[in-house]
């Protein structure tokens, strides 16, 4: 497939433009002008196309436009907006989330970001998450989007507590917004059992799925004499987000994380106090 650099269009009449023009806006002026521009000439007419770039793509069929995209990703042309715009515009549709089933990374998160967390997407994007295929990269990007369905997803979800994908599925189930045994015990789990550097993490998890059975586990830990700044911090946090209180005063004054906080900080507290 033949495919036309707008891009590379584009950039030159900039070039052109710049070179005329310099000294005449500043960077930041010239950052708007020139995404103005851009937008512009997506509704230019170009005579070899006999058409304007927008209407180049809005003439093509879904089927088209996607095996477009293809190919601007694989012979490593830079993929015109206008392309995504078109697709974007249509919705989910078939075609689309035909590439779920792809494995190049960068076509993949193409994908991931024009369907988002379309909820026709949410069984594939499980399937993908428990699959070698896919990388940290692309299973970060899959979780951010099944977090918003975490109820619908979460039978799926589920089993990958005990693999390797396990972080990617507490985080998901710590969204879920209905009550279920297996969803607490598996995040209480994952806290009871963390190393200590992970405490934090699973103390929000906790805070997050809001099931205020976890408190005597958090309360417990917050107690403990060896725990540091940012575990304390996070730990109270969770506990006052599950209706708990902690209010016993601890000494942190040695601590090397309270120390970086308090010097990035300029001698304030957390709460912006003067130190004393």
């Amino acid at each position: 497939m033949k495919l036309i650099d707008f891009d590379e269009k584009f950039n030159k009449k900039v070039a052109e433009m710049l070179e005329k023009h310099a000294g005449e806006r500043t960077e930041e002026e010239w950052e708007d002008e020139i995404a103005k521009a851009y937008a512009r000439f997506g509704d230019t007419y170009m005579g070899q196309l006999g058409k304007t770039p927008r209407q180049y793509f809005a003439q093509m069929g879904d089927a088209e436009l996607v095996e477009t995209l293809k190919e601007y990703l694989l012979q490593g042309v830079s993929v015109p907006d206008f392309l995504c715009e078109e697709i974007e515009s249509r919705g989910v549709f078939e075609s689309l989330l035909s590439l779920l089933h792809e494995t190049d990374e960068e076509l993949v998160h193409y994908a991931l970001n024009l369907i988002g967390n379309d909820r026709r997407a949410m069984g594939r994007y499980a399937e993908m998450l428990s699959e070698e295929e896919y990388d940290e990269h692309i299973k970060d990007a899959l979780s951010d989007l099944m977090k918003t369905h975490a109820d619908e997803v979460k039978e799926a979800v589920l089993p990958l507590v005990k693999t390797e994908n396990r972080a990617y599925a507490l985080e998901i189930l710590s969204k879920c917004a209905e009550r279920d045994d297996r969803v607490y015990e598996a995040l209480l789990t994952a806290f009871r059992t963390a190393d200590e550097e992970d405490v934090p993490l699973y103390a929000g998890y906790l805070a997050s799925y809001g099931d205020d059975r976890a408190l005597p586990f958090l309360l417990e830990h917050i107690r403990r004499s060896d725990i540091d700044f940012v575990t304390f911090q996070e730990l109270k946090f969770a506990i006052e987000a599950l209706g708990g209180e902690y209010n016993e005063q601890r000494d942190f004054s040695e601590d090397e994380s309270y120390k970086k906080i308090m010097e990035a900080g300029a001698g304030t507290d957390i709460f912006g106090s003067k130190r004393s």
